[in-house]
């Protein structure tokens, strides 16, 4: 895999918070073990494949390997998982949630890509089946009971990265965002210009990146000319930005080594590279994600990143909402579960908030890592917790 393959996956995950999960009732018992039904519509072959679903996919797997059997109301169970291509489009989320639901039966389900998520949103609801889309605050709310935002999310960190910024870096007037021109990525634009404007900063723009741009001059040049102290983009805009002689800082939300193959590191080091979303590396991590990290290495022949690490995640919390909720078929109680409950995760307890934003409590709340890097490895600078991280959001949105 090339360079220029590797970090286009990263930018790709960044901006397409991936993680497939769909649940059934209890199947077949295999020595008194019931299983539960595990689905998601994904990407599984192409470029969206390789750097969207496959690395999802396979976290996914691997988590559950390590979950093995787990009790709920006295019975032992197993994740049974599901996977259904859905090219990454519209008519993929709509035929994929129909599989799931009417053949599988599942009864929770993940929708990857924005497009997918909100076009499988109108089945899944009114099929009663909880979906995790992931797709931005527009996709919660009062209106969509089984609606859910499981990974991390920009609406959440932005305004804690920024606060973060402008008391650290106060030399820091002015800013610009790059982000790919579609539904996500102008919810990621607005996020960042919200915070932006919100901590005093003036916001120059976005510039939107069309879907198969290869060539990334042209928006490197238009990034150029409005000479930002920062630029939210990754190491693909960076890199011809400094041949083109800017020196500011840039600001992303992922991160992998490939990242630094492809610019430097001496270009990423020492305070021109800062991270803002929960990524698996750095002192914030425990053991066990380590441990983690370095079996999914081995095991698939690919670095441990984001996406994979919050699939990882995410499937614990709906095992632990399981046990607490008592069933594994019954939504209306795994709603309210959901909603109400603290989880016990590998990165601490984790619990869902939203009603102050979106209405509704569906939005699964994760600590802000800030992070810079340093001697060719990920530092960690602050971590603020997810309480405050929120109540910060619910300032700048409201």
């Amino acid at each position: 895999m090339n360079k220029w393959f590797s970090v286009a996956a990263i930018v790709v995950l960044c901006l397409t918070l991936v993680i497939g999960v769909a649940c059934g009732g209890g199947g077949e018992d295999e020595e008194g073990v019931k299983e539960v039904k595990f689905g998601a519509g994904l990407p599984l072959a192409g470029f969206w494949g390789a750097v969207i679903g496959i690395p999802a996919k396979d976290g996914v797997e691997l988590a559950n390997d390590k979950i093995g059997e787990f009790t709920v109301a006295g019975q032992s169970y197993r994740w049974k998982l599901y996977h259904e291509e859905n090219y990454w489009t519209t008519a993929g989320g709509v035929a994929s949630a129909s599989k799931l639901i009417y053949e599988n039966g599942v009864k929770i389900m993940h929708q990857s890509g924005t497009d997918a998520g909100r076009a499988a949103q109108s089945l899944c609801e009114g099929s009663g089946v909880l979906l995790d889309g992931s797709a931005g605050l527009g996709f919660l709310g009062p209106d969509k009971p089984h609606s859910f935002y499981f990974a991390p999310s920009y609406e959440t960190h932005a305004p804690a990265f920024f606060h973060w910024l402008t008391e650290e870096h106060p030399e820091v007037k002015t800013a610009v965002a790059t982000a790919t021109d579609d539904m996500l990525g102008h919810e990621f634009a607005h996020a960042c210009k919200a915070s932006a404007e919100y901590f005093g900063l003036d916001w120059l723009g976005t510039e939107y990146i069309p879907a198969g741009t290869v060539e990334l001059y042209p928006i490197a040049t238009k990034l150029v000319s409005k000479d930002p102290d920062l630029v939210i983009g990754s190491v693909l805009t960076m890199q011809p930005m400094l041949e083109m002689g800017w020196d500011g800082i840039t600001a992303y939300t992922m991160w992998s080594s490939s990242d630094a193959d492809y610019v430097g590191w001496e270009n990423v080091e020492n305070g021109k590279y800062l991270l803002w979303l929960p990524n698996p590396y750095g002192e914030w991590l425990t053991q066990e994600v380590k441990d983690f990290a370095a079996e999914y290495d081995t095991k698939f022949g690919m670095e441990f990143t984001g996406g994979p690490f919050w699939a990882a995640t995410i499937l614990s919390v709906l095992t632990d909402a399981l046990r607490k909720a008592g069933t594994t078929d019954d939504i209306d109680k795994i709603v309210a579960t959901l909603e109400t409950e603290t989880f016990d995760t590998w990165i601490g307890p984790l619990k869902f908030g939203g009603e102050e934003l979106v209405g509704i409590d569906h939005l699964l709340l994760w600590p802000v890592i800030i992070a810079d890097l340093e001697d060719q490895a990920y530092h960690v600078l602050t971590v603020v917790p997810a309480d405050e991280a929120y109540e910060l959001a619910v300032e700048v949105y409201k």
